[in-house]
């Protein structure tokens, strides 16, 4: 179930206090040139402290982690920036975050080990406009240097929000810069409400280029989000979005690099997510013991996806299984298998389990891929859906 998710975002520190750490971390105004040309030096907003990367970037070995698996983040366009500030915050280790975008005073108050303007001499700095041809073009013009910085990885995950300008028109193109060095490209974006007409056309399109060139692309879907938590502040109903594709990039990282009970390596995760399509990720959980913890933990994997998808044909999942002490393997392989029940006969699935004593259940984390949703690739028709009274309300304050 989310309701964890929403609790933590809940529980968050207040938006002044948030506002005030943003304004600190600003660049001042004449430091903006100098950053543009040297994106990567250390600046006020701008840090790139080599002591905090992962150790597989930072020369830094440790001999209880598998630290040879470089992994980076790359978030694209102010929605994706957003969730790699998040996964920063939130104090990753076994990945490097990049950000990336157009808009410069968006940068500027983003947490990331690296940064880099896009298109500076395209946009100046001033953002895309909502034109996704415009950050196509200034990810064409910084190939070269986009090339150097994403560097190799054996896994790359790309993080957009889809219908907007930059993130929609410049993450195909990262996602190609960093399949052809080599990485296996996990896209995770968001797609837009129903409503948001204009929006959900550049989104379709978009996610259509971006599928082409990523291996796999976990898709959130915003309406699902509102239908999970209707009445929710609309800055914190975003943050929840962001909090999930943070736990989908951390719990896959964190599979790979950190050791488990039961591990999950590289080369299983290439399995799954190669050439892996439309993916989605769920979020479970289970209390009690026994038959009753593993029933509800299925049950409530399966029931909340945020896509609208249909399980059956699925190619692949990874299903990261964590409880307290008291987890058996019996009770993590029928969780497995109940998830995966109506897959694909063939279906790769790989399961880790992790023990973590803060919690009295149990927590489920599944990415499946090779789903199949196509409301998302129709034609929007004209005539807008009806829709619930509480949804319309929400929407009518976002717009």
């Amino acid at each position: 179930m989310l309701d964890g998710i929403v609790k933590d975002v809940l529980s968050e520190k207040s938006a002044s206090s948030s506002a005030e750490k943003v304004e600190a971390a600003e660049p001042a105004p004449g430091d903006f040139e100098e950053i543009i040309r040297n994106p990567l030096e250390k600046k006020p907003g701008f840090e790139n402290p080599a002591s905090e990367l992962p150790p597989s970037f930072s020369g830094k070995r440790e001999v209880e982690e598998n630290s040879s698996i470089r992994i980076s983040v790359i978030g694209v366009g102010g929605a994706g920036c957003n969730s790699v500030n998040r996964i920063k915050k939130n104090g990753i280790k076994s990945a490097r975050t990049i950000a990336v975008n157009t808009d410069k005073l968006h940068l500027g108050v983003v947490e990331a080990h690296e940064k880099h303007l896009l298109g500076r001499v395209v946009t100046r700095g001033l953002g895309s406009g909502g034109d996704p041809s415009v950050a196509a073009k200034a990810a064409d013009a910084d190939k070269d240097s986009l090339r150097k910085l994403i560097g190799e990885n054996e896994i790359v995950f790309v993080c957009a929000g889809m219908g907007g300008g930059t993130g929609t028109g410049a993450s195909p193109a990262i996602a190609k810069i960093a399949k052809e060095q080599g990485a296996t490209v996990i896209g995770v974006v968001t797609y837009p409400f129903g409503i948001e007409r204009s929006r959900i056309h550049r989104a379709r399109d978009g996610l259509k280029n971006l599928m082409r060139e990523a291996d796999t692309v976990i898709v959130i879907e915003n309406d699902r989000l509102l239908s999970y938590a209707p009445n929710l502040p609309i800055d914190k109903a975003f943050a929840i979005a962001d909090e999930i594709a943070s736990r989908a990039v951390r719990g896959i990282s964190d599979l790979v690099v950190f050791p488990s009970l039961m591990n999950v390596d590289y080369a299983d995760v290439r399995a799954i997510m190669k050439d892996g399509g439309l993916a989605m990720i769920s979020i479970g959980k289970g209390s009690g013991t026994g038959a009753g913890m593993v029933e509800e933990a299925v049950s409530s994997t399966r029931n909340n996806p945020l896509l609208q998808v249909s399980y059956e044909g699925a190619k692949g999942a990874l299903i990261h299984v964590e409880g307290s002490a008291g987890l058996s393997l019996g009770d993590a392989t029928q969780i497995c298998c109940g998830i995966s029940e109506d897959f694909h006969e063939d279906a790769e699935v790989k399961m880790g389990a992790r023990v973590n004593d803060d919690l009295s259940g149990i927590a489920v984390t599944a990415v499946i891929t090779g789903v199949s949703a196509p409301h998302l690739f129709e034609d929007v028709p004209k005539a807008a859906a009806p829709m619930e009274a509480a949804e319309s309300e929400i929407l009518a304050s976002i717009l």
